[in-house]
């Protein structure tokens, strides 16, 4: 029992919460192995603490007899037979009514442990090995989120702009100079360049959505159940229907055990009734844990169709980008209005609405997929005002590289103003009546 609480334990703290992950991420790689090493000590305390097998013997035998038998029949298993049915003489049709699970009951749970974190594991490796500093960045973005001071705030933001930018560079190489390595080719791809983040997370999603199915698999075949993935609702129903262990035969409380003793050069077999106490809590935990697969398997499937539509969806990508910038660009405006009273907007947003391509853009071959990425990350832990003040840095980042393309498009749009303006007031001159009276 101390082994299995020091190896949960030390599992756990080795998988702690942090920011390059979403809600549905910690219910799998932290949550459900906490319930799973909970349930393992629990069981673990019945089992190896407590008396999880008691076997009828005959009263006049020593009690070291008694010992041996339930040692025995707890390492060798027994078969369950209704009480109103005849036990077999074939030994052959009692193995195969074997009950061999309880004694593994806790390693399964660990084993169960282990496979809700591998998807993380494999995230948290292949994040490190990218080069991206997604959990650095959602660090400095809390940090910067609980500052009050508007100075230090803006300091903090452009600094985390300025590696926020560092990584985006890093992920799309100019191409000049050719990769050697066939893998390095593969990474550097115009189709991956900028995705391979993206790619990794959904994977990474996926996998959680496999294990939770898988579990429902494995478990049953660990219980040896022919019905496999039905056999855990089926007991559900059972319990919730009240229908007796008696009746059914899931998880029964007495059984049978088959043992053989050596006297006097003879071999002598007897058949001893015991009770599997254990039963009685790998019951509760097995339906509780069904329970739990099932709502957890509904939500990281959800989860996973949410990520890959907001990550390689175009017009999703650049939706919420542009919440962002029309949050920011709504900000300014207020603030503008208290000091002058017919403020107009600063040119920096208003080349969007004339040349909406230039978004396009911005999302599709400055932000990428990973850009966008690691943007609802940040978001999802330090919230949208950081975000709104980030992308319009990134925008402004985004103006000055293509400088030449915005002066053309906002003199295009300055002679464009000037031309409707002049329209407007030949009409107004040529029809002074009807704009009196209009007026």
């Amino acid at each position: 029992m101390f082994f299995h609480a020091t190896l949960a334990r030390s599992f756990i703290n080795a998988l702690s919460v942090r920011g390059d992950d979403d809600a549905v991420d910690r219910l799998n790689y932290y949550y459900t192995p906490l319930i799973l090493a909970v349930c393992c000590l629990v069981i673990s305390a019945k089992q190896y603490g407590g008396t999880p097998i008691e076997c009828w013997v005959n009263p006049h035998s020593r009690e070291s007899m008694e010992e041996y038998i339930e040692s025995y029949c707890w390492i060798q298993n027994t078969y369950w037979i209704p009480m109103y049915e005849n036990v077999p003489d074939d030994h052959t049709a009692r193995e195969e009514k074997q009950i061999g699970y309880y004694q593994w009951v806790p390693f399964i749970l660990i084993a169960e442990a282990l496979m809700f974190s591998l998807p993380c594991i494999f995230w948290r490796l292949c994040s490190f090995q990218s080069g991206l500093n997604i959990q650095t960045l959602i660090n400095a973005a809390c940090d910067a989120q609980a500052l009050l001071d508007y100075t230090d705030r803006q300091k903090a933001v452009e600094a985390i702009t300025c590696n926020f930018v560092d990584n985006l560079d890093l992920q799309s190489p100019n191409g000049r100079i050719k990769a050697r390595g066939w893998i390095a080719r593969i990474k550097f791809s115009r189709i991956l360049s900028g995705q391979c983040i993206s790619i990794v997370h959904s994977f990474t999603k996926l996998l959680y959505s496999i294990n939770v199915v898988a579990q429902f698999i494995i478990l049953n075949a660990c219980l040896k159940s022919s019905e496999f993935l039905f056999f855990g609702f089926q007991v559900l129903s059972d319990i919730w229907a009240g229908r007796p262990w008696t009746e059914t035969g899931h998880f029964p409380r007495v059984t049978l055990c088959d043992f053989e003793v050596r006297y006097l050069a003879n071999l002598n077999r007897y058949t001893v009734q015991c009770a599997l106490l254990i039963n009685i809590i790998n019951e509760k935990v097995f339906a509780f844990l069904w329970c739990w697969y099932m709502i957890l398997a509904i939500i990281t499937t959800c989860s996973f169709f949410y990520w890959v539509a907001n990550s390689f969806i175009h017009s999703e990508k650049v939706d919420y980008v542009m919440k962002f910038i029309q949050i920011a660009e709504s900000s300014e405006y207020k603030k503008l209005q208290k000091f002058e009273k017919d403020a107009t907007v600063e040119r920096l947003y208003t080349v969007i609405a004339f040349a909406p391509h230039l978004l396009d853009s911005f999302v599709s071959d400055f932000l990428k997929s990973d850009g966008v990425l690691m943007l609802r990350m940040i978001s999802n832990h330090a919230g949208d005002m950081i975000v709104v003040q980030l992308v319009r840095n990134l925008w402004q980042e985004f103006r000055e590289r293509n400088w030449r393309e915005f002066e053309e498009h906002e003199e295009m749009k300055d002679v464009e103003i000037r031309r409707i303006q002049g329209t407007r007031e030949r009409i107004v001159i040529a029809n002074p009546v009807q704009t009196k009276t209009f007026l």
